[in-house]
């Protein structure tokens, strides 16, 4: 059986993934690579892909909880259009990343704007979806030292140092 996913491998696959209703949300065309184990796709999947191995195909229904959360209301508010920079392209459907008062960063999503204000929304697009993931397992090997060392400095949002020998 070669080896298994587990922490400290990396993972190569490709995937479908279709909303509660069955719609076909997204499907790779080149393969996805990770290393287990640091949150770099949904928790729900991830605990799926446990103990798979090459060649294995999976299919996985999460719920929002597993997935992107659920709806937060409160997420969805309004801000004053001068809070936006002059130049700033605003329409429904534009993304940006602001900073909370807590100085973490938050994505959010316009959906109305107005000639005061605009209504953001910081929930994920598909919080509060049942999602389906139709997965094929393409490669799982143990991940090398500069693979974990990316991994853990994408997951803390700091960038290992240019230039190390590795």
């Amino acid at each position: 059986m070669g080896m298994a996913v587990g922490p400290g491998t990396w993972v190569a696959l490709r995937y479908k993934l279709f909303d509660g209703r069955g719609n076909l949300l997204e499907a790779t065309e080149e393969p996805v690579e990770f290393v287990f184990g640091f949150g770099t796709v949904v928790p729900g999947l991830e605990a799926a892909l446990e103990g798979a191995a090459n060649g294995d195909s999976l299919n996985v229904t999460l719920a929002p909880e597993d997935a992107y959360g659920t709806r937060d209301e409160t997420s969805v508010f309004a801000v004053e259009r001068s809070e936006f920079p002059a130049d700033a392209g605003i329409e429904i459907g534009t993304e940006f990343v602001a900073e909370g008062e807590d100085g973490t960063s938050m994505s959010m999503r316009v959906t109305e704007v107005h000639d005061e204000f605009v209504v953001v929304d910081g929930n994920h697009p598909l919080a509060g979806e049942t999602l389906n993931f139709q997965v094929l397992v393409l490669g799982v090997r143990k991940a090398t030292d500069d693979e974990v060392l990316a991994a853990q400095a994408e997951e803390s949002g700091v960038e290992p140092p240019a230039g190390e020998p590795s």
